[in-house]
């Protein structure tokens, strides 16, 4: 769980309604209507602020994971051989 919804979560719930209000209730990214994620545009740990309304948007669960990886950067070759290892066991 997030350290925004820990510490303040009637404050975030009522932050990502607006949130999804204001964009329509469907991804940003894609456009998919459905189940949301409140997403930082600019993440809170390079000082994103996490209640102005500007630095949030709606995302789908893809489009944030997708998100969430390139901010996260490339993996190290050991878990990228794992991924690979995994993949090939389908």
């Amino acid at each position: 769980m997030g350290l925004v919804r820990t510490l303040h979560p009637g404050r975030w719930a009522a932050v990502r309604q607006k949130v999804f209000d204001r964009d329509g209730w469907r991804c940003v990214k894609c456009g998919r209507p459905g189940r949301l994620e409140c997403d930082h545009v600019r993440p809170l740990h390079q000082g994103g602020d996490p209640w102005d309304m500007a630095n949030l948007q709606a995302l789908c669960g893809g489009c944030h994971r997708e998100k969430s990886r390139g901010e996260a950067g490339p993996l190290d070759p050991e878990r990228e051989r794992w991924r690979e290892y995994l993949r090939s066991q389908e």
